[in-house]
């Protein structure tokens, strides 16, 4: 049996300590979109069944603009 006090002291604390996602940073994106998409269009659009459509089409906008501005960031750092 490990004592309680091993486990805690190896346990994760969400705010405390950063979460193990160091080589996938850029995977917190899609949950980002996908939340600022659901509430933008919750609060834009006028019945709730249009909601998961719009959000979808809002969602992929987001992320091909997000996508778009790091090519150009990227390619501003490999001009200078």
């Amino acid at each position: 049996m490990i004592p309680a006090s091993l486990l805690a002291a190896y346990a994760w604390h969400p705010f405390l300590n950063q979460p193990p996602i160091w080589d996938q940073w850029y995977l917190l994106l899609l949950p980002l979109c996908l939340g600022v998409s659901i509430a933008y269009k919750s609060v834009k659009c006028h019945t709730m069944s249009q909601v998961p459509w719009e959000a979808t089409v809002i969602f992929f906008w987001i992320l091909i603009g997000m996508v778009t501005a790091a090519g150009v960031l990227v390619a501003v750092i490999e001009w200078f």
